[in-house]
């Protein structure tokens, strides 16, 4: 497989020569460069965005795959010849419009969410779809989908509020204003969680039948992710709430929904959703865990530094690319039904942010 890099990553040389500034919408980071190492890497950035084919472009990459700043170059048809992967089933959702999509897709949804649905798609379908096509076909690499998608997701989220990290500025200031509304707050947020890690698993296991080629992982995963809803049952306890005086929101609800449907009907569209309940990178520390260490219960904050250490040392993040790897060429249907469930859900869930920081910003 032959790494591409993301059309939006910017390198330039620091402290005279001596290291790099990346910069991605979503991430910076600085990288030391030995003299040693110098000569092929000022040759990987002379080709990164013109020829990346060029080995010292996929050497430069390589070493900096565990984050999200590429993405997999479609294979040849031939190169899936020979393998034993997942077939591309007949589908018969349309996904052509959001509101085609959520008729068609026989999963529960709220009327409150379709009301508050997308009119129509905003992003480039086109462009996104180009990036993993197989060419001289009509069919679709799907580790070239998921893993453009998963960077198109991240600079779209880095032009949203929750990208911006509108969320967590919102709960900065309930904390200075109010501490025991800000305790509430994360009493909500907890209860999403509780409520993902506890149906997760069940919401998988479809997947053991419908996506048998990669059963052996699929499983594995299942179990790494049991009793995860203990770690937030520890944050009820240290800040001495109760988790059934929240309720579930409608958005968290439709993400499970949505994903027990996908385990049944596409290992495509299931592959990628698991991007939406994992982080795309890790990085120091839980955003969430974050902002309550500045409250007068930091101990709080360990249910959230436990569960994301565990995601991190085990790396769920590359979850979705790992079971795109067992998945045959994809259909047009099948393709679009992945990119309609990323927008459409990912615009629920920012909503439903935007909705708590409202509730309680008025209170």
């Amino acid at each position: 497989m032959a790494y591409i890099p993301y059309e939006k990553l910017s390198i330039d040389w620091t402290e005279g020569g001596k290291s790099l500034s990346l910069s991605l919408p979503w991430m910076s980071m600085g990288i030391e460069v030995t003299k040693e190492d110098k000569p092929w890497v000022l040759d990987a950035l002379e080709h990164l965005h013109s020829s990346a084919s060029h080995s010292n472009v996929q050497r430069f990459i390589h070493e900096l795959k565990d984050y999200p700043l590429f993405y997999i170059r479609p294979r040849s048809l031939e190169d899936f010849q020979g393998k034993d992967l997942q077939i591309c089933s007949e589908l018969t959702v349309d996904a052509s419009t959001p509101e085609r999509l959520m008729s068609t897709f026989d999963c529960e949804i709220a009327e409150e969410l379709k009301e508050s649905a997308l009119p129509a798609w905003t992003w480039d379908r086109e462009k996104i779809l180009n990036k993993s096509r197989i060419q001289g076909t009509d069919l679709y690499d799907p580790v070239s989908l998921i893993t453009y998608l998963i960077c198109y997701r991240l600079e779209w989220e880095s032009t949203t509020w929750s990208g911006q990290d509108g969320f967590g500025q919102f709960l900065e200031r309930l904390l200075k204003r109010n501490e025991d509304q800000f305790f509430k707050a994360i009493g909500w947020i907890s209860k999403q969680s509780w409520y993902v890690t506890t149906e997760s698993c069940e919401a998988m296991k479809p997947a053991l039948s419908h996506f048998e080629k990669a059963q052996e992982l699929i499983n594995h995963f299942i179990c790494d992710e049991a009793g995860h809803y203990k770690f937030m049952e520890q944050v009820f306890r240290d800040l001495d709430l109760n988790k059934d005086d929240f309720l579930v929101g409608k958005g968290t609800k439709w993400l499970l929904n949505a994903h027990k449907k996908t385990a049944e009907i596409s290992p495509l569209a299931f592959s990628g959703m698991i991007n939406l309940f994992e982080a795309a990178f890790y990085e120091g520390q839980d955003p969430i865990s974050r902002v309550i260490q500045l409250s007068s219960r930091p101990y709080a904050a360990q249910g959230y530094d436990l569960h994301y250490k565990i995601n991190q040392e085990h790396r769920h993040c590359d979850m979705p690319v790992r079971l795109a790897g067992y998945i045959g060429p994809q259909t047009y249907e099948h393709a679009i039904l992945t990119l309609g469930l990323f927008e459409l859900t990912l615009n629920f869930l920012d909503n439903m942010e935007k909705d708590l920081a409202k509730r309680f910003e008025f209170q």
